[in-house]
């Protein structure tokens, strides 16, 4: 566990009265005599003190309603350690990772897209990966709800523009803008497995993880990493590599290239929406607007901010809120998710 409150003095304070209850479940259970009884690496007197300061006796003849006691101290302070974790991890902002298994399917168009000026024959993948922020739902003039999901992310594609040639391609993003009907697909499409014990989303077109996730009972973890692992991380595997490999890169999602939104809004319907003066461009010229899966880049993102923010100021707020989940995501959220994620 990487996170640092495990590291505190009141986190470490927790740890050792669970040891020492430990030992007293041990003590009451074999009824011997308490300078007969190995504590292992904690002194006699150390636990001798404890059971002083805590009112547990020295000696009992019926130690059943005492170790009921002792379990119920430990389940209390089990979770007060797992609040803990879990409120760190709501500070740093790590709300959950959100795989679209395919952008094209989710929006619902044939668009292969033309990548190098040459169209795509065959789109294997065209997945977006992204560590999830604030959700903002606005109203358009035609009382349409639209909603922007913003966080760090990716726009992946395999795909081939000769036959049985694959390629791959992929563009950085912080935000996807859909109309509240394919939002509500990401939630409504058939799940691959149901279940009332862990509020993870996977469906068909898409998966929802929640960083606490991690803290599940391990009566669960065995099962649901096993779904997981079969149904989300081994299929995206590449994509969930490739998003590793750019949100570590320091050149990423600098604050000042602004917003990189993927788009479903019907006035730019499947558009990779970006600032103005940000140009996509490889050695032999430009991108021809397009990749695999996608209809265009459009530089006309400055379109939708105002929409999205009041003042300039809760923009540059937003694009600090996602510098601050890539900072947290490398320094903590990545090992984390290395440490669960099922080999």
């Amino acid at each position: 566990m990487s996170l640092d409150v495990v590291d505190s003095d009141a986190y470490k304070k927790i740890d050792k009265k669970i040891a020492l209850l430990e030992l007293l479940k041990q003590y009451y259970g074999a009824g011997g005599n308490l300078y007969d009884f190995d504590t292992g690496e904690i002194p006699v007197r150390q636990l001798i003190a404890f059971m002083s300061d805590e009112g547990y006796p020295r000696r009992l003849v019926e130690a059943e309603h005492i170790l009921k006691r002792v379990d119920t101290e430990i389940i209390e302070l089990e979770s007060k350690k797992k609040g803990m974790r879990l409120q760190e991890m709501e500070d740093r902002h790590l709300n959950s990772l959100m795989i679209i298994t395919s952008w094209t399917k989710l929006i619902n168009t044939p668009t292969k897209g033309i990548y190098l000026n040459r169209p795509v024959v065959d789109l294997r993948r065209d997945t977006i990966i992204m560590l999830t922020d604030e959700t903002q739902t606005f109203k358009e003039i035609t009382d349409e709800r639209i909603s922007v999901i913003f966080g760090p992310g990716i726009y992946y594609t395999e795909f081939a523009v000769d036959k049985g040639n694959y390629l791959e391609d992929f563009f950085e993003i912080n935000g996807v803008c859909l109309p509240l009907d394919i939002l509500g697909r990401i939630y409504t499409a058939e799940k691959i497995y149901r279940s009332d014990k862990i509020d993870a989303t996977i469906t068909e077109v898409s998966t929802i993880l929640p960083f606490h996730i991690i803290e599940q009972a391990e009566t669960v973890q065995t099962y649901v990493r096993g779904i997981i692992s079969r149904n989300v991380f081994h299929p995206n595997k590449n994509a969930l590599d490739r998003f590793n490999q750019h949100i570590t890169n320091p050149t990423s999602y600098q604050h000042e290239d602004g917003f990189k939104i993927m788009s479903a809004h019907p006035l730019w319907y499947n558009k990779l929406l970006v600032e103005s003066d940000k140009v996509y461009r490889t050695g032999s010229g430009k991108r021809a607007y397009s990749t695999a899966g996608i209809g265009s880049l459009s530089s006309m993102v400055h379109k939708i901010k105002p929409i999205l923010f009041s003042t300039p100021s809760k923009e540059k707020e937003q694009l600090e809120r996602i510098t601050e989940i890539v900072k947290q995501y490398v320094n903590v959220g990545m090992k984390l998710l290395s440490a669960w994620i099922p080999s």
